[in-house]
């Protein structure tokens, strides 16, 4: 609980900082982006909302009787419930750091807990809108397992399979649209970069975009779809089918560490430098999600074995430090593997992501300077705070499509 004096920071210069917050979690809401959200009065933990969704009735094309009564439909509607919960991080700063660093360390912590609160949030979004809704597998494939996109190139995502969901799925199920009549897309890199190799008309679609609503992460447009492309987009790592060629799979022979560029496995057959390979804590089978599998890329083969050389790694997503090392710890034992992965590729409109917070914090939550509490006022801890909870509406509102990719 960090401060450079005895006190907390004034509210004036707090204010500063809580720009700072806002300006950079912004930029980095690419699911939570979508959601209709609903500000609720003295929302607190614990307390359920409703969303009151209305079904649609039955057409009526037949001319009336002028002598008989027409017959009323039922009034068909859905409740939406959705919990609040309470979410929230902090970073303590020193008296020590702020007086001996060179840049303003409020304004990095502001900036840190912006960054904090939108990734955060935004895994909550896109694990809600990934635990349900109708899921279509690419390529005449029955399981996420079947995928083989590094060796067949008929897994990969094509311009026929978007226009599927897009076309023949999303508008024909109803699927509400943005005001400018579009529907939003959203998937990884890897099977955007698929889609794109595919011709030059492919390409053709990543200069256009549509000035009047451009949202975060929006690369292109295609068959009335805003596509948006962002690493935060979820992957399964290493779910799909096994490498055709030169397959290889083994297990960690000693944990792993944040940051960790290096790791030790049971055997480096198989393995050679340039392959990506999977980190798999668990499997991930139908609509479970784990966050915390990863997909790195090897630079240098060792010896096997926990004394061994290892695996020098450069992990897709990295955690702290200048190696571009693990973002996560990993247990010994856990498969590691060059296994294909498996993309879900979303088709959302307006209504298939539902948020609800509480007036007490707002849709992005606040930010929090709490100390020093200590003695000597040396400690002060810069937090975010936030009541609120997600909800997906109606199943056919959600469609996910998955496909292999070429890495």
């Amino acid at each position: 609980m960090a401060t450079t004096t005895s006190t907390a920071l004034a509210n004036e210069v707090q204010t500063i900082y809580d720009a700072d917050f806002w300006i950079e979690s912004q930029k980095y809401l690419y699911f939570d982006q979508l959601a209709a959200t609903r500000i609720e009065t003295g929302g607190v933990k614990g307390n359920i909302y409703k969303f009151p969704l209305m079904a649609s009735n039955q057409p009526n094309a037949t001319p009336l009787d002028e002598l008989t009564d027409v017959v009323p439909q039922r009034l068909n509607g859905t409740d939406i419930q959705i919990q609040l919960f309470e979410y929230g991080d902090a970073v303590e700063v020193t008296r020590f750091l702020v007086a001996t660093a060179y840049p303003d360390v409020y304004q990095q912590a502001a900036q840190l807990n912006g960054y904090s609160m939108a990734e955060s949030l935004d895994r909550l979004a896109r694990n809600t809108l990934g635990g349900g809704g109708i899921q279509l597998f690419h390529n005449s494939q029955t399981a996420r397992a079947g995928f083989a996109g590094i060796d067949t190139a008929a897994d990969r995502l094509n311009g026929a399979f978007l226009e599927k969901l897009s076309i023949l799925m999303a508008r024909s199920m109803g699927i509400p649209t943005f005001d400018d009549g579009t529907l939003v897309s959203i998937m990884h890199p890897v099977p955007y970069y698929d889609l794109l190799q595919q011709n030059a008309n492919a390409r053709d679609m990543s200069i256009r975009t549509t000035p009047e609503m451009l949202l975060n992460g929006e690369l292109a447009a295609w068959a009335g779809m805003r596509l948006i492309v962002t690493g935060a987009a979820k992957a399964f790592w290493g779910q799909g089918a096994a490498r055709s060629t030169s397959p290889a799979s083994t297990t960690l022979a000693a944990a792993a560490n944040i940051g960790d560029s290096n790791i030790k496995v049971t055997s480096n057959s198989g393995f050679v430098a340039g392959q990506w390979v999977t980190l798999q804590d668990a499997a991930e089978p139908g609509n479970t999600w784990v966050d915390t599998n990863e997909f790195v890329l090897i630079t240098n083969v060792g010896t096997g074995g926990a004394a061994g050389g290892g695996l020098d790694i450069v992990a897709m997503d990295p955690g702290p430090g200048e190696a571009g090392g693990l973002r996560y710890a990993h247990a010994p034992g856990i498969t590691v593997s060059n296994k294909n992965s498996v993309y879900p590729v979303h088709v959302v409109g307006p209504m298939s992501l539902l948020k609800i917070a509480s007036d007490e914090t707002g849709p992005y939550g606040e930010t929090v300077v709490t100390g020093p509490f200590d003695r000597l006022g040396r400690f002060l801890t810069f937090g975010w705070y936030a009541i609120l909870g997600y909800a997906r509406a109606r199943s056919r509102w959600n469609l996910r499509g998955e496909v292999g990719g070429s890495i």
